[in-house]
């Protein structure tokens, strides 16, 4: 297929073209070459787009959730006949291999987009409560969605279908990294034949339009996903506009595996969790915390298992893993992995070497550093690649202690066969999500974390809850 070029804006049920000349490249991070040039938004594209939503709102606000629902079904008719586009897209600006980039990446958004319309038959427009008095759930107004690139449509997905539920129109700002699925994207909710200014689309970068856009006055809501550096950002615009926000943050997972588990499943399904999409998710559980008395063992698994993962190109088929997806990345984590090995940490798989035809694209072979102590950089900081580090563990205190004692608290994973145990761990784990015994988060579950991690929780009736305003009736008629 061809790709669209990301050059126009969708705003108002239309196509239109950016008020400025000025564009940046797209690049194919597996060998730098430029695949398509995004034109950048400038205030005056903001407010255009700004406008459309608001003129948007009164209709969208008056719609019921059957209506809303209706037109979530049209999205995924139409999202169901551009997965090939969109899976190409997704293997060409992000990297991802090919079967990745069509089942996980694009395929697997239906499963969002169904999570959505299973919970517009969850939310309550209306409920009296015993007192007498009425509470009325009610779209927050206007929203902006900042999207990240690492997986460009589900993103996109989480906060599109809930603030579509919500009854809040919206204006995306996705990735100036993954631009061209975005664009394909928009063009399903053209076909989806939504009311105009419902859904409005403009490129750019998070220092021009993103901070244009989450500092406009027209604008209610805010939804970001993203670093935490940036997301501290949005958080004070926020405050200072008095806007309702919700942030989905970085990570730094725990995994706690206690010795009476199957060290083979255990790291299998970490391992799978940590290097799929080149390393590149929020909550990949990127500090393996061994019991002491397993923790030889699991690093002779790990290193056993890590050989599994190789790195391939793209555009051929198979579990191989792709690049990172840009230069700037790819440079941080060889610093991180750099790092890790200069304070003492001992390099089980993988490494900074990568075979030579990879050599000049953003490639990073799956690694695993053993020996790591929780006070060192590479135990501390999201490297947001596929990097692991081992921590051994005395006792289930001990590893509480190191698994709670990050700035981060997005998800947590425990590995144990006792029953009481797993409580315990589920109880007093400071993150957002627990998952146990290799156990996978479904559609339409609540995603987000605490502490530096974020604030609030997207997919199914959570995520409509973000897009909503609680209004509070006495004696109504």
């Amino acid at each position: 297929m061809t790709l669209p070029n990301p050059t126009k804006f969708y705003i108002d049920g239309a196509w239109v073209d950016a008020t400025d000349r000025e564009k940046i490249n797209v690049t194919n991070p597996a060998n730098g070459e430029t695949i398509a040039t995004l034109a950048l938004a400038t205030a005056d594209d903001v407010n255009a787009a700004v406008a459309a939503a608001r003129r948007a709102l009164p209709g969208l606000r008056a719609t019921d959730m059957a209506q809303r629902r209706a037109m979530l079904h049209r999205i995924r008719a139409a999202y169901a006949a551009r997965i090939d586009d969109m899976g190409q897209a997704i293997m060409q600006e992000l990297g991802a291999p090919i079967d990745l980039a069509r089942a996980g990446q694009a395929a697997g958004v239906l499963g969002k987009i169904d999570a959505f319309i299973d919970a517009c038959d969850e939310v309550v427009l209306s409920e009296p409560l015993a007192n007498g008095d009425l509470v009325l759930r009610q779209p927050a107004g206007v929203a902006a969605l900042i999207t990240p690139w690492n997986w460009p449509l589900h993103q996109i997905m989480l906060k599109l279908g809930a603030a579509l539920a919500a009854g809040c129109p919206m204006i995306l700002k996705p990735s100036e990294v993954t631009p061209i699925c975005a664009t394909i994207l928009a063009e399903v909710m053209h076909a989806a034949d939504l009311p105009a200014g419902a859904f409005n689309m403009i490129h750019g970068d998070g220092a021009g339009a993103g901070a244009t856009l989450t500092a406009h006055p027209g604008v209610d809501v805010i939804s970001f996903t993203g670093s935490t550096a940036a997301g501290g950002r949005i958080a004070r615009t926020a405050a200072e506009g008095i806007k309702r926000c919700a942030l989905e943050l970085g990570g730094k997972s725990a995994c706690v595996i206690f010795a009476d588990a199957d060290l083979d499943a255990a790291l299998t399904s970490t391992l799978r969790k940590a290097f799929n999409n080149s390393g590149q998710n929020c909550n990949a559980p990127t500090r393996l915390l061994i019991e002491r008395s397993a923790y030889d063992d699991a690093v002779t698994v790990a290193a056993r298992l890590a050989a599994d993962w190789t790195i391939g190109w793209p555009d051929q088929p198979g579990a191989h893993i792709g690049p990172v997806a840009n230069a700037r990345q790819h440079a941080h984590i060889r610093a991180m992995i750099k790092s890790g090995l200069n304070t003492g940490a001992r390099l089980v798989a993988g490494g900074l070497d990568v075979p030579p035809e990879f050599a000049n694209g953003c490639f990073v072979a799956p690694t695993i550093l053993a020996d790591v102590t929780n006070d060192m950089e590479v135990a501390r900081t999201e490297i947001f690649g596929p990097v692991v580090v081992m921590i051994p563990f005395d006792d289930e205190t001990d590893a509480l202690s190191i698994a709670n004692d990050s700035d981060y608290g997005l998800a947590a994973f425990v590995h144990t066969a006792d029953r009481d145990r797993a409580h315990r761990m589920i109880r007093d784990l400071e993150a957002g999500m627990v998952l146990v015994n290799g156990s996978d988060i479904s559609p339409g579950s609540p995603f987000g974390g605490v502490k530096a991690s974020g604030i609030g929780r997207e997919g199914g009736i959570f995520g409509i809850e973000e897009f909503m305003e609680i209004k509070l009736v006495a004696g109504a008629p």
